[in-house]
C-alpha cells in the first residue's frame, strides 16, 4: 500500500499556456492519490533554490520541481546536502532530466514518483560553486541559450530556440573555445561538460554517461565553420555525436573552460556566466527520485 505523503510543489509561473495546463494536470494526479500538496511559486531567477532551501525535513517527504531543466537546476541547488528526496514534473522546453532518467514527458508517472520511486544518491557536478544535474557548455549552443528572446520563449517555446540557432549559424564562423581536462589543453568549436547521457531532450551525445558517474564527461567537437555545426545538429539528431571522426570524449575530474574570456556559458539549459570558468565533481549528494535506478547508476560487476 502506497502511503501518503507530504509533497512540496515548486513551480515557474513563467510559462506558456500549455504548461500551466499540464501543471494543473499534474496536481490534480498527485491529489487523487491521496498527497498532501503544498504549493509554492518561483517570483524570479534563484528563488526556486531559496524556497528549496528554506524547506524543513521533518515537514516535508518530497520535493517536486515542476518546470523545465533550469527549474529543476535551481531546486537542486537547494537540496544537495540535505537529504530532502526530488522528484520532477517534466513542464520545460527540452526537459532532458526526465529523458535521462528514463521518465519522458508522462505526468501520471511523475506524480508516482514521490511515494514510489527508487531513491538514488548522486554527487552532482558544480560550476564554480554553482551546482548541475545535467551539463555545461560553451560555443554556439551557449551563445544560442544567451540570445534566445524570453518574451518569445513563453510564446512559442522550442521555436524560439530554432530563430536563435538561426541566426547564430548564420555567423558562420567562430573562435576556438580553450579548454583544460584535467590539465592537459585543449581548444574546441564546441564544449559540453556532462553529467548525463542526453542533450538538448530525447538526444543522446555520451551514451556511455551516468548521473551517478564519479567523473563528467567531456565531449569536444573541432569545427568551427557553419558546415561543421550543421553536421553536428544532424548526428545529434541520430544520437551519433559522440561517433564523429571530429569529435573527442573524455572523461575527468575537472575541466576549466577558459576561454575566449567573456565567452557565454550555460547550464542545464540557462545561462549561468562567461569563461572562464572551473568545473568539479561535487563531494554533497542529492537524493533524486527515479523510475529505474539502473538509468542512472552504473551496475556493479560481480
Amino acid at each position: 500500500m502506497v502511503r501518503n505523503r507530504r509533497i512540496a510543489v515548486i513551480y515557474n509561473p513563467v510559462a506558456g499556456f500549455r504548461q500551466r495546463g499540464r501543471l494543473k494536470r499534474f496536481l490534480k494526479h498527485l491529489r487523487r492519490l491521496g498527497h498532501e500538496v503544498l504549493l509554492r511559486r518561483t517570483e524570479g531567477p534563484g528563488d526556486a533554490t531559496l524556497i528549496a532551501r528554506d524547506l524543513d525535513a521533518d515537514t516535508v517527504d518530497a520535493v517536486v520541481a515542476a518546470g523545465g531543466d533550469g527549474t529543476i537546476n535551481e531546486v537542486a541547488n537547494g537540496l544537495i546536502g540535505r537529504g530532502i528526496p526530488l522528484a520532477i514534473a517534466p513542464l520545460g522546453t527540452a526537459n532532458v532530466l526526465a529523458f535521462e532518467i528514463g521518465l519522458g514527458l508522462n505526468l501520471r508517472r511523475a506524480a508516482d514518483l514521490p511515494a514510489q520511486g527508487v531513491a538514488v544518491e548522486i554527487r552532482p557536478a558544480l560550476a564554480d560553486d554553482r551546482g548541475f544535474l545535467l551539463m555545461v557548455s560553451a560555443g554556439p549552443d551557449a551563445r544560442v541559450v544567451a540570445s534566445v528572446n524570453s518574451r518569445l520563449k513563453r510564446v512559442i517555446g522550442k521555436t524560439a530556440y530554432v530563430v536563435a540557432a538561426l541566426r547564430e549559424i548564420a555567423r558562420g564562423r567562430w573562435q576556438p573555445i580553450r579548454v583544460v581536462v584535467d590539465g592537459t589543453p585543449y581548444e574546441a568549436g564546441l564544449v559540453v561538460v556532462t553529467h548525463a547521457s542526453h542533450y538538448a531532450g530525447p538526444f543522446v551525445i555520451a551514451p556511455e554517461t551516468r548521473l551517478g558517474d564519479d567523473s563528467v564527461t567531456v565531449v569536444l567537437l573541432e569545427g568551427r565553420k557553419r558546415r561543421a555545426l550543421l553536421r553536428y545538429g544532424l548526428a545529434l539528431l541520430t544520437s551519433r555525436v559522440a561517433g564523429l571522426r571530429d569529435a573527442t570524449v573524455l572523461q575527468a575530474q575537472s575541466v576549466r573552460i577558459d576561454g575566449p574570456a567573456g565567452e557565454p556559458i550555460q547550464s542545464d539549459g540557462d545561462l549561468i556566466g562567461a569563461a572562464p570558468i572551473d568545473i568539479t565533481l561535487g563531494t554533497k549528494t542529492l537524493h533524486l527520485l527515479v523510475p529505474d535506478a539502473g538509468r542512472v547508476i552504473r551496475p556493479v560487476s560481480a
